[in-house]
């Protein structure tokens, strides 16, 4: 690639020297003609004064008329020769010989013969113009351009056939390691080609800057470093299309309008906008694709209007939080800790396959992730493990001491600008029945059914669905208060059915929270 870079800087030089001894062989004959036109224009007013006893008015008049006629029928085809001349006699800036370079680049482009195949066909009909000659050179130029425009024709055929044979036949010089097809990238975004704009930036995207903006604010409220993020178009998809993928599994799928805004009502805009109905993927509104002119319109109505980008963005955004767990490898954790070393030596020192294994670090900061709560502060949480480790090694209560220590944290999460967590309690029948079946039961803390009938389960989700009807009303997030004891297991029933539900222990919030019961749950 730099050998043909630098011939072609060789040629592009070699043709600028080559046009400047051309026009400089061209200036001594234009300058001639100039000389000989002012010798026409003196010669011929002093020859019709002298002899034509002509006024000096006439004179001037008729030989300089003369003249400029007389110029223009000799100097057109002088300037035309000197030009050919000078290209001629100018060295070339190519290797090859001067015969083959005129034809080839005469007969390069057939279109160009063909325009001057119809120029002299006109000049044919022009009056006093040579009509046979002309129409002659047209027919010939004419049937030269459809010859070579076959001939273009077929060396491509012929040089496209090469190039599939060679695909077809040639073996793969090198190929990529098998390896690599092993690897599975942590986060995917598989985009339909007509979103490839979307992260084009010569065409306007802004979906890469973006994508660095969600790293930066995962850091901030979760307290993970995101991995890269694959960005790579699918054809398989369908051309408005986009996946979201975490370690090869598809967790998103959605459709974007490219050139259009998606316009969302919250629940107080008023009227209907004209456009494409859809649903939007992050908090089920229902929203209408509009186009640009009718943003200050839906804005007025009461309606959220973004755009493309955006809807995409803000998708990945909440799917990544709800899947941050599955992002935090043991590689991860590592190097979380690792970063500690500086400002907490101690501490990192103190961590070890006997005092705290890191598989138990890596399970207990994906259990919290699992329910949104940031591992931030990770040297609270290693030393609250290394602590707790000496007195149990299971990891559903090691999280729950954890969580202890972080309520702060959890109570910062839950409250509303007054500090009041609003919340969802449970009846004191179905705490007792969910604890006598856990001491019963050994195998009922690993089931998501917790060991309970069917029509218990049933009964509680029935219930459960009301409250958070109730409270959604409200405009409260909905949010589940427990003991400590059947906490973990409460929630692992219920997360399948409702997973934007939060269940949080009365002891794992500071004594000074607020603590607004809008319904208690009882069956």
């Amino acid at each position: 690639e730099a050998r043909i870079r630098r011939q072609n800087l060789t040629k592009e030089a070699d043709f600028y020297g080559a046009m400047d001894g051309a026009a400089k062989f061209i200036r001594g004959d234009a300058i001639a003609g100039l000389i000989i036109t002012g010798i026409n224009i003196l010669g011929g007013f002093a020859i019709g004064v002298a002899q034509k006893n002509m006024s000096i008015t006439d004179a001037l008049s008729t030989y300089t008329i003369l003249t400029i006629g007389d110029g223009l029928v000799s100097q057109i085809p002088s300037l035309l020769i000197s030009v050919s001349a000078g290209f001629v006699v100018t060295r070339s800036a190519s290797a090859d010989k001067l015969d083959i370079e005129l034809g080839s680049q005469i007969g390069g482009k057939p279109t160009a013969i063909s325009l001057a195949s119809f120029a002299m066909l006109v000049m044919a009909f022009v009056p006093g113009f040579p009509t046979i000659p002309f129409l002659l050179l047209s027919i010939l130029t004419a049937g030269l351009a459809f010859v070579r425009h076959r001939q273009i024709k077929r060396e491509e055929e012929e040089k496209l056939r090469k190039e599939l044979t060679e695909v077809e036949v040639k073996p793969k010089v090198e190929e990529a390691p098998i390896e690599e097809l092993l690897k599975v990238d942590p986060v995917e975004l598989e985009l339909g080609y007509n979103l490839i704009p979307l992260v084009d930036e010569t065409q306007g995207g802004d979906v890469f800057r973006r994508i660095t903006n969600i790293r930066k604010q995962l850091a901030l409220e979760l307290g993970i470093i995101l991995p890269p993020v694959r960005v790579r178009d699918n054809l398989n998809l369908e051309p408005e299309e986009y996946v979201i993928k975490i370690r090869g599994n598809e967790v998103g799928r959605n459709t974007l309008q490219p050139g259009m805004l998606l316009a969302m009502n919250p629940g107080t805009a008023k009227g209907e906008l004209p456009g494409i109905q859809v649903t939007e993927p992050v908090f089920g509104l229902p929203a209408t694709w509009i186009s640009y002119a009718e943003r200050e319109n839906a804005e007025l109505m009461g309606y959220t209007v973004v755009e493309a980008s955006t809807v995409l963005i803000t998708h990945m955004t909440e799917l990544l939080k709800k899947n941050a767990d599955k992002l935090l490898s043991r590689q991860e954790v590592k190097k979380l800790i690792d970063n500690l070393q500086q400002d907490y030596p101690a501490l990192v020192e103190e961590i070890s396959q006997e005092n705290l294994p890191l598989a138990v670090v890596q399970k207990v900061l994906q259990n919290l992730l699992k329910e949104g709560i940031p591992i931030r502060d990770l040297p609270i949480i290693l030393e609250s493990l290394l602590e707790y480790y000496k007195v149990t090694k299971n990891v559903d209560v090691l999280t729950e001491y954890v969580r202890h220590n972080l309520s702060e944290t959890i109570k910062r999460l839950y409250q509303d600008q007054n500090g009041v967590i609003h919340c969802i309690s449970l009846s004191p029948e179905i705490e007792q029945m969910i604890s006598n079946v856990l001491q019963t039961n050994a195998q009922a803390t690993t089931m998501q059914t917790l060991g309970l009938s069917v029509d218990t389960i049933k009964r509680i989700q029935e219930k459960l669905s009301e409250a958070i009807d109730e409270m959604t009303m409200l405009g409260y997030y909905p949010v589940v208060i427990c003991s400590a004891q059947i906490r973990p297991y409460f929630y692992r029933m219920i997360r399948t059915q409702f997973p934007v539900v939060s269940v949080i222990s009365y002891t794992e919030l500071p004594p000074d929270t607020e603590i607004d019961i809008v319904s208690t749950l009882s069956v």
